[in-house]
């Protein structure tokens, strides 16, 4: 009898495995022990191993008892191998349970989580029902540790009038959500509540070590009343989030986008809405995600209240490398806000740094906005670019800025800020780049040094009332470039005249005004080319070539020098490049020696030999200027072959030559040039008279052509005077 039952359960549960196993060529699960699993959960053993399963419509009734996972299947994978519809709400009190939805669609089912290990990946949810049992989350995380969320898409328009969330982690005090996980997910979230309820596209209670990472979060949501606990806020004053985070300490938000939109604003006062919403959360980091928060259904000289990053009581929180951007229609004179960035105290320990922020409405606007009304605030803020446009005015609440500092101690530096008024500014408006410009209770410190404020406007900074307080080496750049740049920017409150500065140990001196003109200038001349460095190094001169060249070692043929310019080395065809000297070197032969001969007719004699200078024969063809521009740099003379000086030439028409210019005029002192013949004896200055005897002596055919001039000439004259006489007879 033993037998035989034992044959029969082996038997029943090795059909239930084959109906359990699959194939996983297509990326669905496999279960490979099965038979044997169950087989030892009715033989009583204790042990359970892991199993895989895949779940389709037809057999998850057999996995899941109204709607809650059976708890033999604690550590097993459940694999979702078809889109299912209407599922309702499934539940895991399991641990150890991964769902793994293989890109597959549940249709309006949600769960709900409360079990520690528990793993959601690669799921869609599209959601457009109510589940109030699931507090209307399209997934619930409560009492549970460790849970991972990966890779999942979640779309859900909840109906109208609805509280509803996306994803829901409700700790408690007294049962934290730790460890949670919730990386590479996308939540497109619509709130239709506008007079009731919550909105909460993400909400996280008491999950301390949460990691939220490279998510991306579309929230569209109405505006709504915040409900302030006295003079501060609390998580469940808000009612309309894409985020939000309450006693979450040492948790990270890193890589995520976040995108909020207001779609509807209903008639309540002070509609406002927060894109984040952090509070009572210590030693958190919010790094590298870009937020935007818009609202178009606002019109201009209708306030509203949008704050992107909004933060109540936290200590040591690092908000680094974000790009924020808050722009809205809406905003009026003196009421409404678009601020980035607002923190509420107390807080320390705060570090805003490495940021672009930018925000633009139609009425008052900062970028980032702190207050210490419930508490101290010791704030740090470094290396931010922020751009900021609205509405400023002489009114206390018409303030435009790019930070405004109501704090007990901080330090803001190296800040690139942009403000702008959408009217034409007057001295008297409230627009400036950094301030403490509406009154707080406590005693105010700042550093604020090495900023750059780019403003419409008359001031870098303004402040009421300071103790303690350096405001030094900062730059007011006016957009208007004839702007006035001879004056202080920094305004000071009644409170800090300049004769209490030695009295609160202030300094507000060093600060400078420019234009827009001269900052783009100073720009230009910082920006340095990183590319790769550049190191000449001169070519190899492997022929031994000198660019020390001796003309007289060219050799001329008649009647003249052939293949042009004498003076280009190459140019003989016979030989090579002269490296100098008057001897028969590189190919060239030098026919003119120190023969005392007169050189080749109609050309000068370049030995020099026959004691006649250069200057005697530079009306026979030749051409002084090229001769004495062919300058030898090295020779300490300043001469071509010792030949030409240049040295006292006053002609910008010519160098002289040997105290002669080309144009034949004598220069203010005659300079002696040493011949290239052997003899090198210094050559007497010449008179007009003696050139004009050497021209004669030197040139028998212009002598020729200047008598047979003359000859005609006077016949010309002879004939003339003929005529005249003629006419004066008649």
């Amino acid at each position: 009898m033993v037998t035989f039952l034992s044959l029969t359960v082996v038997s029943a549960h090795d059909a239930n495995a084959t109906e359990l196993i699959s194939d996983n060529s297509n990326g669905t699960c496999i279960v490979s022990s099965a038979a044997v699993a169950e087989d030892n959960q009715i033989l009583g053993e204790v042990d359970k191993p892991d199993l895989v399963v895949n779940i389709t419509s037809d057999n998850i009734d057999d996995y899941f008892i109204r709607g809650r996972l059976k708890s033999i299947y604690a550590y097993a994978t459940l694999c979702i191998s078809e889109d299912i519809d209407d599922l309702g709400i499934l539940t895991i009190k399991s641990n150890n349970v991964t769902i793994n939805g293989n890109n597959h669609t549940l249709k309006n089912t949600v769960f709900s989580i409360e079990a520690n290990g528990v793993t959601l990946n690669n799921i869609t949810l599209n959601i457009t029902e109510k589940f109030e049992d699931n507090e209307n989350s399209a997934i619930l995380i409560w009492r549970a540790n460790n849970v991972n969320i990966y890779n999942t898409n979640i779309n859900y328009i909840p109906p109208q009038d609805t509280t509803a969330y996306g994803i829901y982690s409700e700790g408690t005090k007294r049962s934290l959500n730790s460890n949670l996980k919730i990386i590479n997910n996308t939540i497109n979230f619509e709130g239709n509540n506008p007079s009731e309820g919550r909105d909460y596209a993400v909400c996280l209670e008491y999950s301390p070590n949460c990691i939220f990472e490279n998510n991306t979060v579309n929230a569209r949501l109405p505006l709504r009343t915040i409900a302030f606990d006295l003079t501060t806020a609390y998580l469940y004053s808000e009612f309309a989030l894409a985020m939000g985070i309450s006693n979450c300490n040492n948790s990270t938000f890193k890589g995520n986008i976040i995108n909020c939109d207001v779609n509807e604003r209903p008639e309540c006062s002070f509609p406002t809405l927060d894109a984040i919403f952090i509070c009572d959360s210590k030693d958190c980091e919010f790094i590298g995600n870009q937020l935007t928060l818009t609202d178009f259904k606002s019109y201009k000289n209708q306030p509203n209240y949008l704050y992107g990053l909004d933060i109540y009581r936290a200590d040591n929180l690092l908000v680094e490398g974000n790009n924020i951007h808050v722009e809205t229609s809406g905003g009026t004179f003196a009421a409404g806000t678009a601020y980035p960035i607002q923190l509420t105290g107390p807080a320390s320990g705060i570090i805003i740094k490495y940021n672009e922020i930018f925000s633009k409405c139609n009425g008052p606007n900062i970028g980032i906005y702190s207050q210490n009304f419930n508490g101290e605030n010791y704030i740090t803020i470094l290396n931010n670019h922020i751009n900021v446009t609205g509405l400023a005015g002489n009114h206390s609440w018409a303030l435009v800025a790019g930070i405004e500092a109501q704090d007990d101690n901080d330090i803001i530096m190296n800040n690139i800020i942009e403000i702008h008024n959408i009217r034409k500014t007057t001295k008297e408006d409230n627009l400036y780049g950094i301030s403490y410009s509406q009154e707080t209770k406590g005693t105010h410190s700042y550093k604020v040094v090495n900023n750059t404020v780019i403003s419409d406007g008359y001031y870098l900074s303004h402040m009421l009332d300071a103790d303690n307080t350096t405001v030094t080496n900062n730059t007011l750049v006016r957009t208007y470039k004839y702007a006035d740049t001879n004056y202080d920017p920094f305004k000071r409150g009644d409170a800090i005249g300049k004769d209490t500065d030695e009295i609160k140990n202030n300094d507000f001196s060093g600060n400078r005004v420019i234009t827009i003109f001269e900052y783009e200038i100073e720009q230009q001349g910082d920006e340095i080319d990183e590319g790769d460095e550049f190191n000449y190094e001169p070519p190899t001169n492997t022929g031994n070539h000198s660019n020390i060249i001796n003309g007289s070692g060219i050799s001329p043929l008649k009647p003249g020098f052939p293949g042009g310019n004498p003076l280009i080395p190459g140019s003989n065809s016979g030989g090579t490049i002269n490296t100098g000297g008057n001897g028969n070197v590189g190919g060239f032969t030098n026919p003119d020696v120190a023969d005392g001969d007169k050189g080749y007719i109609g050309l000068p004699d370049l030995s020099g030999d026959d004691g006649k200078s250069l200057s005697r024969k530079f009306n026979q063809r030749a051409n002084v200027k090229t001769v004495n521009s062919f300058n030898n740099q090295g020779d300490a003379s300043n001469s071509y072959n010792n030949l030409v000086s240049t040295e006292n030439s006053t002609s910008s028409e010519s160098p002289s030559v040997n105290g002669v210019t080309a144009s034949g005029t004598i220069s203010k002192s005659a300079s002696s040039a040493g011949a290239a013949g052997s003899s090198g004896a210094a050559q007497e200055s010449l008179k007009a008279y003696e050139i004009t005897k050497n021209i004669v002596e030197n040139g028998p055919y212009d002598m020729i052509r200047f008598i047979g001039l003359a000859i005609i000439c006077e016949l010309l004259l002879i004939v003339g005077y003929k005529r005249k006489e003629t006419k004066n007879l008649d």
